[in-house]
């Protein structure tokens, strides 16, 4: 993927990509970013986190309705298949079975939040006991329409209930069939007018030879669809992985060394400390960003080793899992502004600012 190009060309890039049929999608990962030096699995597990990323947040790509495209849509923890028929025409759903299942082989990030009505159908549950709330529908109008008929008072806007009852050919709402109708409309507006895109996510997941895990091993599901609290990256998390130097790391063209100088271990617990504030008290969506500007992605590995160097910002090895940090930081406030600079630039590439 080229990164000198503009958002809507990157992101046609990737989507050209998955669309391509007959692809062995275990196959080692080789990814290159034109217009950036760095090369290896740091690359590798950034391109992963930028596909769940576009997944989530839109794609830059006008199918007719917006220039960001979302292929799910809705609350956090509720989202579900867009009705564009533009999406399903376009193949997009298969496209982000492709996807999920694609960087789930190679240890990437999950995709949280999908709705677990959606999730139930997806892996063959069966409709009477699909858990539907009225937060899994994104139409607000719909959800109006259904409170209504699940109390008792006077129903307004009668004529837009009707006209809705009818055009999903159900009945008019009377005295005795209101609650039963409230539950057919949002059946009808999660579940039946997704049914398609959910065929063809289904479809995309499969074809990575993912399905066979999933389909025995059910408790790889939440794993692979978690809720967005589960998939938080934590302070705690990110604490109990971090290799801690005692030293000053001297690094040279070819070469580096550790310095032992008694009067350089201030400096190694200083700035050391520092960043033991920063994660403990950084935002989820800071923490994401220190673990991909880390990382590559949001996952943080068994080991991931803090370097303290002569250097003017904070830069990353990913391929290493290395973070390298300044020793010239004597205040907080500082090392606090430069490393948010720093972490803020990971989806553009490496070591931008």
């Amino acid at each position: 993927m080229d990164i000198r190009k503009d958002k809507e060309e990157q992101d046609q890039t990737l989507v050209k990509f998955y669309k391509r049929d007959n692809v062995r999608w275990t196959s080692p990962l080789l990814c290159k970013l034109q217009g950036d030096v760095a090369t290896g699995s740091g690359v590798d597990r950034h391109m992963m986190s930028t596909v769940i990323f576009k997944l989530m947040s839109g794609f830059h790509i006008n199918l007719g309705s917006a220039a960001i495209t979302k292929v799910f849509e809705g609350e956090p923890d509720h989202l579900t298949p867009s009705v564009s028929d533009g999406l399903l025409d376009n193949d997009m759903f298969a496209v982000a079975g492709r996807m999920i299942g694609h960087t789930f082989l190679h240890g990437g990030p999950s995709f949280p939040g999908l709705s677990p009505a959606i999730v139930h159908i997806l892996f063959g549950g069966s409709l009477e006991t699909t858990p539907l709330t009225l937060r899994d529908c994104p139409d607000l109008d719909i959800r109006d329409t259904v409170k209504m008929l699940e109390g008792d008072a006077e129903l307004k806007c009668i004529d837009a209930v009707h006209q809705l009852c009818l055009s999903w050919e159900l009945p008019a709402p009377n005295a005795t069939n209101r609650k039963w109708l409230s539950e057919k409309l949002l059946l009808h507006a999660v579940i039946e007018r997704t049914r398609p895109q959910i065929n063809q996510f289904q479809k995309g997941l499969k074809e990575t030879g993912l399905w066979s895990l999933l389909i025995h091993r059910r408790d790889v599901i939440p794993i692979l669809f978690p809720r967005e609290s589960e998939a938080q990256v934590t302070p705690q998390m990110i604490l109990d992985c971090i290799i801690w130097p005692s030293s000053i790391t001297f690094v040279f063209e070819s070469y580096r060394v550790e310095d032992e100088d008694e009067s350089d271990v201030v400096d190694v617990c200083r700035v050391s400390g520092y960043l033991k504030t920063f994660i403990e008290n950084a935002s989820p969506a800071e923490l994401k960003s220190l673990m991909k500007f880390w990382m590559g992605w949001e996952v943080p590995a068994t080991e991931m080793r803090v370097e303290i160097v002569e250097a003017p910002l904070p830069t990353a090895l990913t391929c290493f899992e290395n973070l390298r940090l300044p020793r010239h930081y004597t205040l907080y406030k500082t090392f606090d502004e430069d490393l948010c600079a720093c972490i803020s630039t990971s989806y553009s590439g490496f070591g931008r600012i």
